[in-house]
């Protein structure tokens, strides 16, 4: 930006050496007009971040004990249904759920939570019958879904659900580190694979001090590492506890501290698969509404540290020094000036 403002201050400086007002004369920079307009500026503050996958669990086998004849790689992504692993052949499929699997679910067991996450599975799966009612009783009609299930996975249809059978997260998951290898013992309480949700999520570390530009709902831009893509987001957390980088030196300067910041894509494909990379922050900070504003390429420094726009009318430039007040992402600046109206054109070098 101050590269433009320069080159245009300077082709500003050889013009007026020789006397010239035409617009775009033989030999100058190549230029062309933008309109002075009234909007809304809002300023950010640029933060750096990273964007990740939301979430951690481990994924721990109830299975056997036995052997494990199928793994996952890293980078695999499940979804409810889905067969994660194997143990002796048998397939160990995700449901979605936060209730332990602790006991057997058969016909004729006490009411639970756990009943209730069995059959909104089975039910989200299709696999369960029109009459059944999500609730905690394992009734009869729960038992046929079971069985249902049990033959889409090619298990014998006993209707009975054992600790193990199923693994359940509350979501998604995306597998990002897998412990055993094929052909190894299968034991109950086995830690099988790290993995994180399917949302990314952005991660910035906020220097105290600037906590009060961001709430939860905060609406933020996310400027990706192509350099070209600008997606949306919302802050869905603010950490409680502010924490200090610890200083290499012991006798440097103490630390900033800052609190962690958590951040949604609104649009949850924006990030593709990217995992662990840089992206830049923009929190909205000062606004000011119903502002003249002009691009900034069109300022021009003066020597005496001041800024003026070259207003372009009945083909003819007019300088107009200008006070200026806010800058957006948009690349646009807040000016004001009695001589500067909106609609007017102003001078811009041709990018």
């Amino acid at each position: 930006m101050l590269k433009r403002i320069a080159m245009a201050s300077t082709a500003l400086g050889l013009l007026a050496a020789c006397g010239g007002h035409p617009v775009n004369p033989s030999g100058a920079v190549p230029t062309s007009t933008a309109p002075v307009i009234r909007t809304d500026i809002v300023s950010r503050q640029q933060l750096s971040g990273t964007l990740t996958y939301a979430g951690s669990y481990t994924v721990v086998n109830q299975a056997g004990p036995g052997v494990f004849t199928n793994l996952p790689a890293p980078g695999s992504v499940f979804t409810r249904g889905q067969v994660i692993y194997r143990v002796d052949g048998r397939p160990i499929p995700l449901f979605y759920g936060d209730a332990p699997e602790w006991r057997q679910l058969s016909a004729g067991v006490a009411d639970g939570t756990d009943n209730y996450e069995l059959q909104a599975n089975l039910i989200a799966l299709g696999l369960a019958p029109s009459v059944l009612k999500v609730d905690n009783t394992f009734d009869w009609f729960t038992g046929q879904a079971v069985r249902s299930w049990q033959a889409s996975l090619g298990l014998p249809q006993t209707g009975v659900v054992r600790p193990g059978d199923v693994i359940y997260m509350p979501g998604g998951i995306r597998v990002t580190t897998v412990e055993p290898a094929v052909g190894m013992f299968a034991q109950p309480g086995q830690p099988v694979l790290q993995a994180t949700s399917t949302q990314h999520t952005v991660i910035v570390q906020l220097n105290v001090a600037l906590e009060s530009l961001v709430t939860v709902g905060s609406a933020v831009t996310i400027s990706l590492p192509d350099g070209k893509t600008t997606a949306a987001g919302t802050v869905t957390g603010i950490g409680t506890i502010a924490t200090a980088a610890s200083a290499g030196n012991q006798n440097g300067p103490p630390q900033e501290a800052s609190v962690a910041v958590t951040i949604a894509l609104t649009d949850p494909a924006a990030g593709g698969t990217l995992d662990q990379a840089p992206v830049s922050v923009g929190i909205a900070g000062a606004a000011h509404k119903g502002v003249l504003a002009v691009p900034i390429t069109a300022l021009l420094a003066q020597p005496d540290g001041k800024y003026a726009v070259e207003v372009v009318a009945n083909g003819r430039r007019t300088p107009v020094i200008v006070s200026t007040g806010l800058f957006d992402d948009r690349g646009l600046v807040e000016v004001t000036s009695a001589e500067l109206h909106e609609g007017m054109l102003v001078e811009v070098p041709t990018t």
